[in-house]
């Protein structure tokens, strides 16, 4: 998707938030949303975005671009009447002018309602049974271009996810150039090579699994270099391991992918292989016999297929990761942020309990703002309703975090803890207005973790609820930027097993976090 630019992404950003952004904003979003090829990043992406909206803006009078104020970009066509900017007051920076570009790669899509069939389920399943996909009729997918099928989230894009393995041993590496140090789901290992795959993957000799084995050979030649030259691989060895659907993320709703295994023979070549890409970065051999693999270091993807191939080896510990410790030595608000059923209110209660914090439940706050009872009295799912309106208003968030920051004020005391804000601009908003510095810890819990701690929930009456329900709950608008905050995290909570052995490892933390 070499063609796709910084002007398709911010376009397709501001239309998805619909809200005015910074350019620092627009790339986060961008590169969190799977919007941006491997490789089509400069080192300074927030630099290059600015600069090409602020040109566009100048040089283009049929832009669909402006700036609602110093820094923040916004689409005309969303603007309200009576906010209509000034061409005057807008700022100007000087940088090539770049042009959207549909992309002229047409990748395989099956429509949701065919491939609803054989994917009801989250992770991995379809394991030592035939590939659901090789018995599609002609009439069952379609060939659609990449820029269009990146946002429409009625087909599924097919990709390959191919585990290159030698005995015991599994190639991993680091998947991009640009990587915010916070961001550690796109930031971390990997353990699936491949890539979309497109019309020109199917011939006369892969017709049979619509050229599926075809491009997962293709993208280990392209993204892999042996000392003897390009790795040849033959199709046909490539082995079928089973189907990965990933409903709980905007990405994982627009794509499925075929997980494939390579076996390695000629091992003294493929012990010294290097990257072939610019986007694969940091290539290791990791012993799953010899050594621990923490899951807390891979991707989700690549946790759901370690978890499904070699759980012998996997460490499912709780764990955490504290990025800035100074901001918990002095008077503070911590704000403890994570998906539903992620265990965030149990970190709560523990901080509260044993440290003394008092807290300020951002959903009580924000039922009074939206003059409703909060949850269980109204229906989470009509709570979300309501809400994501309320948000979704452009003085949403700064009404939301002015009240958060008036309620830690009020309170008095030293530290104060914050459950439950689901947007940057909350956050944003709430920082700009506290008295005290403001700290963010993010509780990460896989979301088929996150489904069993919510059914056991008690006086929920949630222990009934189908794991479809609950993807829609934890997919729901209102829930959809919670990730995006991990961004700003000073510490990172990794829950894998459940709340008792989460809430041992909170403890490890607080004793760490205070000691003397």
């Amino acid at each position: 998707m070499e063609d796709v630019t910084y002007l398709w992404v911010a376009e397709t950003v501001l239309r998805k938030h619909g809200r005015p952004l910074k350019a620092r904003a627009l790339v986060n979003y961008g590169i969190d949303d799977g919007l941006f090829p491997a490789t089509g990043l400069s080192r300074t992406p927030q630099k290059s975005m600015q600069a090409r909206l602020s040109i566009d803006i100048l040089n283009n009078t049929t832009s669909i671009f402006v700036r609602t104020s110093r820094g923040r970009f916004f689409l005309k066509d969303l603007l309200p009447s009576n906010r209509a900017d000034e061409p005057t007051k807008l700022q100007v920076y000087t940088a090539e002018r770049h042009a959207p570009r549909p992309s002229a790669e047409m990748v395989l899509c099956v429509p949701r309602r065919v491939c609803e069939r054989f994917l009801d389920f989250q992770g991995i399943r379809h394991i030592g049974v035939e590939n659901p996909l090789e018995n599609l009729r002609d009439d069952q997918f379609d060939y659609v271009a990449r820029a269009l099928a990146e946002t429409d989230d009625a087909s599924k894009q097919v990709i390959t996810y191919t585990i290159i393995q030698h005995q015991s041993k599994i190639l991993s590496f680091r998947r991009g150039l640009y990587n915010r140090a916070a961001n550690f789901l796109r930031g971390a290992h990997c353990v699936g090579f491949g890539g979309h795959v497109n019309e020109a993957d199917r011939d006369l000799f892969s017709q049979y699994d619509l050229g599926i084995r075809q491009n997962a050979a293709r993208e280990i030649s392209e993204e892999l270099l042996l000392p003897n030259g390009r790795p040849k691989i033959d199709p046909a060895s490539l082995q079928f391991l089973g189907i990965l659907n990933d409903d709980s993320s905007d990405v994982g709703v627009r794509h499925m992918a075929v997980v494939l295994r390579y076996w390695v023979e000629d091992w003294p070549n493929w012990r010294s292989v290097t990257r072939g890409e610019a986007s694969i970065n940091k290539l290791r051999w990791l012993d799953t016999a010899g050594e621990t693999i923490n899951l807390s270091e891979f991707e989700y993807w690549s946790q759901l297929v370690i978890r499904s191939f070699f759980a012998s080896s996997m460490r499912m510990v709780p764990s955490y990761k504290i990025q800035r410790k100074l901001i918990f030595r002095e008077p503070h608000v911590l704000c403890v942020v994570g998906s539903i059923g992620s265990g965030k209110s149990a970190t709560g209660r523990m901080f509260a309990e044993q440290f003394g914090y008092e807290t300020v439940n951002s959903g009580a706050i924000l039922a009074s703002l939206l003059g409703i009872p909060p949850i269980p009295e109204t229906t989470r799912a009509e709570f979300q309703k309501r809400a994501e309106e309320f948000i979704s208003d452009p003085d949403g968030p700064s009404s939301l975090g002015a009240a958060l920051a008036t309620a830690a004020t009020v309170s008095r005391a030293e530290r104060v803890l914050i459950d439950g804000i689901r947007h940057p601009e909350t956050l944003e908003a709430l920082r700009s207005n506290a008295k005290k510095p403001v700290a963010l810890l993010y509780v990460y819990t896989p979301p088929d973790v996150a489904y069993e701690m919510y059914r056991d929930r008690e006086g929920h009456e949630e222990q009934s609820i189908t794991f479809a329900d609950f993807i829609r709950l934890y997919t729901a608008p209102v829930e959809s930027r919670i990730r995006y905050l991990v961004g700003d995290a000073d510490i990172i909570t990794f829950n894998w097993l459940g709340l008792q052995a989460y809430e041992r490892a909170i403890s490890s933390l607080m004793e760490e976090l205070h000691a003397d």
